[in-house]
């Protein structure tokens, strides 16, 4: 018999709502891109790149646009569906995602920030880093496409009886 301290458990406790999990990935790719996005703008206008802001640009937009578009059009599509909170995810999954967001988030913005340090000219640099970012950034869309796109509903429990 459990004492009255004890917290009730859930009777699925590694799943969580799958709106929940989605805006939270929203803000921290949202967060992430106004970062990455205001250093460049800041860089482009303070000449960095000199007469090569057009390339940094073609390089950093493929970088992040796409994945901003799927979670902006996904959010969309899903305020409009009434049934969008009856879904859950697994913690463990939701975790990955976090953890692969913000580590392809981290290496573009550590291929912006290196630039001085490395020596080397930062158009080419950017286009080295599509080596890895392009592998990660793949891996990065698999996992939030699950997120995003798939749903499966809540387990029977957690649904209301019919009448």
């Amino acid at each position: 018999m459990p004492s009255a301290a004890q917290p009730v458990r859930s009777p699925e406790p590694d799943l969580v709502p799958l709106d929940g999990v989605r805006n939270r990935l929203a803000g921290l790719w949202f967060l992430g891109a106004v970062l990455i996005v205001g250093i460049v703008v800041l860089q482009s206008l303070l000449g960095k790149y000199g007469d090569r802001t057009e390339n940094a640009w073609e390089w950093l937009l493929p970088t992040i646009m796409p994945t901003i578009g799927m979670i902006v059009s996904v959010l969309g599509y899903s305020a409009l569906d009434p049934t969008a909170s009856r879904f859950t995810v697994k913690k463990s999954f939701y975790r990955i995602a976090v953890y692969l967001s913000v580590f392809y988030q981290f290496l573009v913005l550590l291929t912006i920030l290196v630039q001085p340090v490395v020596g080397t000219d930062p158009i080419e640099l950017m286009h080295t880093s599509n080596l890895w970012l392009g592998p990660i950034q793949g891996v990065v869309a698999s996992a939030l496409g699950v997120l995003f796109v798939s749903s499966k509903p809540k387990a029977a429990a957690d649904q209301p009886a019919e009448p």
